[in-house]
């Protein structure tokens, strides 16, 4: 359980009205990193501590949840012995909660159930004494309501309805339990009690039930049933709540105050109720949400904002919201996104290769200045890895992909698909050029794209020049300079290459 000291700092704020303070209670998320040319990132802040710093109470449907077979007995353990709770006047064993509550700017993963109606947030006091009496000055707010040691403490509560109820007479009815219904996010955390019997009136029952909604931080009262007994403690009960501070400067929030002046007054006071009535605590710290740049431009108000990203920026929350006694301040936090640039690699999509021969794929980033850690991992059309090297050396064809990972965070893969040369790796030796779509042309690819072809010259055997062309590929289709058909015979090739090689032989063209 996290306690936090809410309205101490509240105090302290409004001494230092003046000064922004580094968050408490808001929360502007973790820090982000946009991956893979990202442009926008959606900012999400939590001010839930803050909205629940004070409630305003709304009549609500009465909604009785039924009790089912998840529902499990509020347990004591007492001499050592763990029993379901039926001993008048105390609070239970702790409660683990199935999602944390946000109550009066605390978070809270565990509660106690009192036998007289009351929810205590503080597990220390499991299976102590539940004060049965109300003096009529103990309205809500006041710290020693309902759990007080005498001294300084006083803890978050929740009456609904507190009054004296008996649970240790033995009713056939009765029921304490609690339960949860529904899915995460929307899960409801439901405590009840069911026809307990009335301390000193064990013929007039209480059946209430207190809901927690895990969706928005609200919770409710339900009360079925609630007479009064006027002979004991003048019939006094109270539905309401109240934060945990450690002085008398006590919140809380009742049907029928000031959020509320229109519902019936359910604090303190010698009520019943006529037919079931239900209230809903609703958060409502009247809190407005702007979000800055780091150029103090404002970019967005809301818990959620979606802003355009070219750069790394940190943005700041600042969040204004009122307490309980209507003072206002100033909490704010920041979260930081980083933009990852893209990487620029030159590495081709699309390659062939000759069977048996070797390449190289080079995938190193061109940019590395950009990013303080790169690394890279080659794997194989199955997922295989084949080098942490940025440079892969091939010998056959395959799909080759390189995952490159940069500062740890953003992965941005590259697919090369390696085809083995269409017409082969050796350069032919002849061609039959009647245009039947068979060997009609001279194809030199695999020359032109591994050392590139400077130019090709091709004689007759009298030694004439009958066909030359720079920066050959597949041109020659056995026409000569002037586009005219050359006979079949044999002729002389010269092949330059880039680098400087030359490549002869004979060619023999058949019609």
């Amino acid at each position: 359980m996290k306690r936090n000291n809410y309205f101490i700092l509240f105090a302290l704020l409004f001494v230092f009205s003046t000064a922004n303070i580094r968050a408490q209670h808001v929360d502007a998320g973790p820090d982000q990193t946009l991956c893979n040319g990202e442009t926008e990132v959606t900012l999400h802040g939590d001010i839930s501590n803050v909205l629940t710093g004070r409630y305003r109470v709304e009549g609500i449907p009465f909604n009785w949840i039924p009790i089912d077979s998840t529902a499990q007995d509020v347990m004591i353990t007492n001499s050592g012995t763990t029993t379901p709770l039926r001993i008048d006047d105390r609070y239970s064993d702790a409660i683990d909660l199935p999602f944390p509550i946000t109550f009066y700017g605390n978070t809270y993963d565990k509660i106690v159930v009192g036998s007289n109606g009351d929810i205590i947030f503080e597990p220390s006091i499991a299976t102590t004494y539940d004060e049965w009496f109300i003096a009529p000055s103990q309205s809500i707010p006041d710290h020693t309501l309902p759990y007080w040691d005498g001294t300084s403490l006083s803890f978050a509560s929740i009456m609904g309805a507190y009054h004296d109820i008996d649970i240790g007479v033995s009713n056939p009815l009765e029921e304490l339990k609690y339960m949860t219904v529904g899915t995460a996010p929307n899960r409801k955390f439901v405590v009840i009690y069911k026809d307990i019997p009335q301390f000193s009136c064990n013929n007039l029952l209480t059946s209430q039930e207190i809901v927690f909604n895990e969706s928005d931080s609200s919770f409710e009262v339900h009360l079925k049933e609630k007479p009064l007994c006027s002979s004991w403690n003048g019939g006094l009960a109270v539905v309401g709540a109240q934060n945990e501070e450690l002085t008398p400067d006590t919140c809380g929030n009742y049907p029928g105050d000031a959020t509320s002046p229109t519902l019936p007054n359910r604090n303190t006071g010698a009520w019943d109720i006529v037919m079931p009535e239900a209230y809903k605590f609703v958060p409502d710290a009247n809190a407005t949400v702007s979000w800055y740049d780091d150029n103090r431009n404002l970019v967005g108000t809301g818990t959620d904002v979606t802003v355009p990203i070219n750069q790394t920026t940190t943005y700041t929350m600042e969040v204004s919201f009122e307490d309980c006694h209507g003072n206002t301040f100033v909490e704010v936090d920041e979260v930081t996104v980083t933009r990852i640039p893209l990487p620029t690699l030159s590495l081709s999509q699309e390659i062939s290769i000759c069977n048996g021969d070797t390449k190289i794929l080079d995938g190193t980033v061109q940019n590395p200045s950009d990013y303080t850690n790169i690394s890279y991992e080659w794997v194989d059309y199955s997922g295989n890895s084949l080098s942490t090297d940025p440079k892969l050396t091939i010998t056959s064809g395959g799909t080759y992909t390189l995952n490159v990972t940069l500062e740890g965070t953003c992965t941005s893969s590259y697919s090369v698909n390696v085809t083995p040369y269409q017409y082969g790796c050796t350069i032919p030796n002849a061609i039959s050029p009647n245009e039947d779509g068979n060997n009609d042309q001279w194809y030199l690819n695999f020359l032109s794209e591994t050392t590139g072809i400077d130019k090709v010259e091709i004689f007759d055997r009298r030694g004439v020049l009958v066909y030359d062309k720079a920066d050959y590929v597949d041109e020659f289709v056995g026409k000569n300079n002037d586009g005219k058909d050359l006979p079949s015979a044999t002729y002389v090739y010269v092949i330059k290459l880039k680098d400087g090689k030359k490549l002869s032989g004979w060619l023999y063209i058949t019609r």
